[in-house]
């Protein structure tokens, strides 16, 4: 019996994983995250088909070893404990080992930083208890397919773009309206759900779709006093 996933199995910022269980509840057999970061709302579902895909080509490379390469055995090998500092790639790790460790260290880990964080051994990074439950929930995603995700099969299409006013990791330009030609051509019978923010200076709200208020998620926390808040949207449509 595979274990229901109790966490992400890498950190990311804004992967969801804490939000999934407020969001409306996946419809369809299968799900389609074409903006996958850690995949927070399919691994919420994960028993469910899921089809992923993230525009980062290390995000693709993880989730290629987890999916098709990664057993308990490889997890529980990766090191807890490293020095500060360290170079992960002179660990003796294979690819996989060490961008799933590389990606435990900063939540936003998207260029190429391969040292252990003055935080990556604290609780919540990289530690026994991570590594363990790592390696006991790496099954639950054994049957998802990461490949792009076209617009052309009913299903419930999950789409986490990069927030319009917030920040875009690399994605200095995005085309939001090609995304909008994209939306328009999801068959139909299908589920669809969009996320988006305001923009925290201004309080703008992105208008490419008819977005409705979701809430105050917290996005960081950086002292148990001092929380970061984003005003969440969604578009949900049953088409």
């Amino acid at each position: 019996m595979t274990t229901k996933p109790t966490g992400p199995l890498f950190k990311w910022f804004g992967s969801k994983w804490l939000a999934s269980k407020l969001y409306p509840p996946p419809e369809h057999d299968v799900i389609f995250e074409p903006f996958a970061g850690s995949a927070g709302y399919s691994l919420r579902h994960h028993e469910k088909q899921v089809v992923i895909w993230d525009a980062n080509e290390q995000l693709q490379e993880l989730w290629s070893w987890l999916i098709k390469y990664a057993t308990t055995e490889s997890v529980l090998e990766i090191p807890i404990g490293t020095p500060e500092g360290a170079d992960i790639r002179t660990l003796g790790l294979c690819r996989g080992q060490a961008l799933l460790l590389k990606h435990w260290q900063r939540t936003n880990n998207v260029g190429d930083c391969w040292t252990i964080s003055p935080w990556g051994n604290k609780p919540g990074q990289w530690t026994a208890n991570t590594r363990a439950r790592v390696a006991e929930e790496l099954h639950a995603v054994k049957h998802w397919k990461l490949e792009q995700v076209r617009p052309d099969r009913p299903g419930t299409y999950f789409i986490d773009p990069p927030y319009a006013y917030n920040y875009r990791y690399r994605f200095k330009e995005f085309d939001y309206a090609a995304l909008v030609r994209k939306i328009a051509m999801i068959p139909k019978g299908s589920q669809i759900i969009v996320c988006e923010a305001a923009c925290q200076k201004t309080g703008r709200v992105p208008d490419y779709l008819p977005f409705e208020p979701f809430g105050s998620r917290i996005t960081s926390r950086r002292k148990a006093t001092e929380n970061h808040h984003s005003k969440e949207y969604l578009y949900h449509e049953h088409r």
